[in-house]
């Protein structure tokens, strides 16, 4: 697979792993063919869900309909070809910040 998804989300005092498991528990039974979900990664003070795919628009477009609504309002999400570490904002859009995992 060609890209890497990236659903992130800023931990808080207030952050509720569980919900982050269970979205991820969702997305891996759920995606369906033509997505691997490769786990998480935490730092930084950030929590990453990691999809490799063909298509990250698409993915994106269902993995945003598995989110808790509760959490999109921290939301952000990109995508990178693998082996580069230049990202495409896919939500926000039109984000100009400089998206990064840790």
């Amino acid at each position: 697979m060609k890209y890497q998804l990236v659903i992130q989300f800023p931990v808080t005092e207030d952050f509720d792993f569980d919900s982050i498991i269970a979205l991820e528990t969702r997305l891996t039974l759920e995606m369906g063919e033509g997505y691997i979900v490769d786990g998480h990664n935490f730092g930084a003070g950030e929590i990453n869900i990691l999809i490799q795919t063909d298509d990250p628009e698409a993915g994106y477009e269902k993995a945003f309909d598995m989110v808790n609504v509760d959490l999109i309002q921290t939301l952000r999400v990109a995508y990178r070809e693998k082996d580069t570490n230049m990202f495409t904002w896919l939500y926000p859009a039109n984000n100009k910040d400089i998206f990064s995992i840790q």
